[in-house]
């Protein structure tokens, strides 16, 4: 279904189950969501104390804070409207269980979400938890008020040791178990933007289903609407066994006013970055804010009765744009660069340049190959003539042939 207020258009759906353990047939859980003045709320509660005390408990509480909410005037931060209307839903549970002590007093946890065109604040008391889902991601917007997860930050239990913890059921917080309940709200608005989705969960549905399982069937199924959303995760839970009351709320953010002022926020990137101001005293609402890169003094719409500033902790910056330019999941936008006239000229240029120098290289290349050619071409001599030697029959002795016929003989000769 959806729901616009102050400009803020979500789709949401809710839906809660009693699950499948027989003796948890009367749901305790309870859920609600309407249009305040302020801005979109959206609360999920998980009664205690026994069938049908928890479920009175959890009932009251929702009704609690969204009249609350609804009877706030203007000039009230966004963050103390849920805050004030949690505790005195608190307050309105631990009447139901008497002035007098005891020990299985009715009460109920809380998780709540506020959308405003500034943000969205959540509060929560309790162990059912708030759940941001963005670009494929998703984050845990709550701490569990739990022994277990006391243990897991003291790191004397590891997250896995956590799981099917025997004190798991056990919280440290909750509302009705005194007359004042400690509520823990975010310290500044989450910042918010076009495609987000917002999980509110009893502790029937995280018992059992994981976040990244949570991830998975937000992504899978959004686009086929909300409330598929929460009939999926529901029947996921229960499919595991369903062994406590099981509820689900989920808030998709269609579409955000293009410019807007909500006190606390101020958006640093389309992304929804915040930047939190440190603490300091209440500035005069009468004054001029002081101005950031994106306010360039021209004057902006403003919601009413969103001006004054909360005590330090906050700042409100109007005119802020909180719609984010869309690019595909994990894929940057790509910027196209034209080369100007000059830089054509000069790559031109260095072309001619470098063509000249390879034809220059080319030609002294080849010049030198010729070169090389007729050296070698000079240098080849043929070899000497060589005569045959003559043949051994035709031999005469030297002495022979020249020594005349009529020569005188040898002493030897002439003896004989």
């Amino acid at each position: 279904m959806l729901g616009s207020a102050h400009g803020v258009v979500v789709d949401f759906a809710e839906l809660s189950d009693p699950g499948r353990d027989p003796s948890k047939q009367v749901n305790e859980d309870a859920s609600g969501y309407a249009e305040t003045p302020i801005g979109h709320l959206a609360v999920v509660c998980d009664g205690m104390g026994g069938h049908e005390a928890g479920r009175e408990a959890s009932h009251t509480a929702v009704r609690c804070i969204i009249d609350a909410a609804r009877a706030q005037g203007p000039g009230v931060l966004p963050g103390l409207v849920l805050k004030h209307a949690i505790e005195q839903a608190g307050r309105a549970v631990y009447a139901l269980g008497g002035a007098a002590q005891a020990a299985h007093r009715p009460g109920s946890t809380c998780v709540a979400v506020l959308l405003h065109p500034g943000g969205a604040e959540v509060a929560h008391a309790g162990d059912s938890r708030a759940y941001l889902v963005r670009d494929g991601r998703i984050e845990r917007l709550t701490r569990d008020h739990s022994m277990v997860q006391e243990l897991v930050e003291s790191r004397m239990l590891s997250p896995e040791q956590a799981l099917g913890h025997p004190d798991a059921n056990k919280i440290t917080r909750a509302l009705g178990i005194a007359p004042e309940v400690a509520v823990e709200v975010r310290p500044e608005p989450l910042g918010l933007a076009p495609g987000d989705v917002l999980l509110l969960a009893s502790d029937g549905l995280t018992d059992l289903v994981t976040d990244p399982e949570l991830l998975d069937v937000v992504r899978r199924r959004v686009q086929n609407g909300t409330a598929v959303v929460c009939q999926e995760l529901v029947a996921l839970a229960n499919a595991r066994g369903g062994h406590d009351n099981v509820t689900a709320l989920v808030l998709a953010l269609v579409e955000l006013p293009p410019a807007t002022t909500a006190r606390g926020t101020v958006i640093d990137r389309p992304s929804g970055t915040l930047i939190t101001e440190p603490k300091g005293t209440l500035v005069d609402p009468d004054s001029a804010p002081a101005k950031t890169l994106f306010d360039d003094g021209a004057p902006r719409p403003t919601l009413p009765g969103l001006t004054q500033v909360d005590g330090g902790d906050r700042r409100t910056e109007p005119g802020l744009s909180a719609r984010a330019p869309s690019f595909a999941h994990d894929e940057p936008p790509h910027l196209a660069v034209r080369p100007t006239s000059s830089s054509r000229l000069l790559l031109w240029l260095a072309i001619v340049l470098v063509g000249s120098a390879l034809a220059a290289v080319a030609a002294w290349a080849l010049r030198r190959s010729v070169h090389r050619g007729g050296d070698r071409q000079e240098e080849m001599v043929p070899p000497p003539e060589v005569k045959a030697p003559p043949k051994p029959g035709n031999v005469t002795a030297p002495d022979a042939a020249e020594t005349p016929a009529n020569a005188p003989r040898d002493d030897a000769d002439a003896g004989s």
